[in-house]
C-alpha cells in the first residue's frame, strides 16, 4: 500500500468516477484503474463497485475513506511539525539560571524576544545555582545555562550577555555607613554572610583568589544558598555580604549598597553556556538571537 494509491482512491471516492478523477489528478484512466486494484488487493477487500454512472463506495470503502482522510491530515501535520522542529520553531528549550539573574535586564530582554519570535517553543526555566547548572549541562538535563564565572572546560561554549561587577552590601542601620570603606582590605574586621562553595565552586574559587590578591579574607558568620537568601540575612542585621550589582536593588528594604574601588575592577561576565557540538535548532536560535541583541547594544 502506497500513499499515492490512497490519494488516488480518495480522488475517485470524491468524484465517484474514474474518468473524472483521472482528469483531476492528471493520470491516465487505465493506470488509475490499476492503482485502485492494487490498493484493494493490498487492503484485502473491495472498496469500489462499478455502476451505470461510474463507481460507488462499498461499506468497507466508506470506512476506508474516512480513516485515510484522517490519516492524510495527520501525515501533513506530522510533516509540518518535522519541518518546524528542524527549524527550531517548536519544542521545549530547557534553560538553567539563578532566580536573581532572571531580573537582569539583558537576560529578561533576551527571553522576551525569544518568546515573541518563537511563540511555539516552550521555555522551561530551571532555577539552580552555577554548580548544579554545569552538572545539568553535562547530564543533558538542561540545554543552556546562565552563569557567572563558568569553569574553563573545553566541552562547553559560551557567550557573554552582560558585564556586571560586585558591590558591598550592609544593613541599612550599620555603623559602617558613617565611614564607608573604599577597598577590600578595609573589610577584614566585619562579619560576613557568604555562600557554600559546593553550590557555586568556580565562582567561589575565583572570588577567593581575587580577595586574597587584595588582602581580604571574609570572616564568615552565616551562609546562604543564593544571593536572595544572603541579602535577606543581611537585611535582618546579621553581617554584610558581597554580591553582583545586578542582584540587588536600591529600593530593597533593609540594605544599603556600597561601591568599592577594587570590586569595580573585577568584571563579572554573565554568560550563556552550552555543551559544544549540541544539535539543537532551538538552542541555535537562542544563541543567534543573543548575538543579534548583543550587536544591537554595542
Amino acid at each position: 500500500m502506497e500513499i499515492r494509491q490512497i490519494r488516488y482512491f480518495i480522488a475517485v471516492a470524491h468524484e465517484l468516477s474514474l474518468s473524472a478523477a483521472s482528469r483531476k489528478i492528471h493520470i491516465a484512466q487505465p493506470a488509475l484503474t490499476r492503482q485502485i486494484q492494487a490498493l484493494e488487493y493490498s487492503v484485502g477487500v473491495e472498496l469500489l463497485t462499478r455502476t451505470a454512472r461510474g463507481v460507488a463506495l462499498t461499506n468497507a470503502g466508506k470506512v476506508f475513506l474516512r480513516e485515510t482522510e484522517r490519516l492524510l491530515v495527520d501525515l501533513e501535520e506530522a510533516k509540518n511539525k518535522a519541518v518546524l522542529t528542524d527549524q527550531g520553531m517548536i519544542g521545549e528549550l530547557r534553560v538553567g539560571t539563578t532566580i536573581m539573574l532572571l531580573w537582569v535586564a539583558e537576560l529578561s530582554v533576551l527571553l522576551k524576544a525569544f518568546r515573541e519570535r518563537y511563540p511555539k517553543v516552550m521555555l522551561k526555566l530551571n532555577t539552580m545555582l552555577s554548580g548544579p547548572q554545569m552538572d545539568a549541562l553535562r547530564d543533558d538535563t538542561i540545554d543552556m545555562g546562565v552563569v557567572i564565572f563558568p569553569p574553563d572546560d573545553p566541552q562547553f561554549e559560551r557567550l557573554t550577555l552582560y558585564r556586571d561587577h560586585l558591590v558591598f552590601v550592609v544593613p541599612d542601620s550599620s555603623p559602617i555607613l558613617a565611614h564607608p570603606p573604599r577597598l577590600l582590605r578595609d573589610l577584614c574586621h566585619y562579619d560576613f554572610v557568604w555562600f557554600d562553595q559546593e553550590n557555586s565552586p568556580n565562582y567561589h574559587e575565583q572570588l577567593g583568589k581575587y580577595f586574597y590578591q587584595h588582602g581580604f579574607h571574609p570572616n564568615i558568620v552565616e551562609t546562604g544558598n543564593d544571593s536572595m537568601t544572603m541579602l535577606a540575612i543581611v537585611a535582618s542585621g546579621v553581617g554584610c555580604t558581597i554580591v553582583p550589582r545586578s542582584t540587588v536593588s536600591e529600593s530593597m528594604a533593609g540594605v544599603r549598597i556600597l561601591e568599592l574601588d577594587d570590586l569595580q575592577a573585577l568584571p563579572l561576565d554573565l554568560q550563556l553556556v552550552w555543551k559544544k557540538g549540541t544539535q539543537n535548532p532551538m538552542l541555535d536560535n537562542m544563541i543567534q538571537l543573543a548575538k543579534h541583541l548583543q550587536l544591537g547594544q554595542s
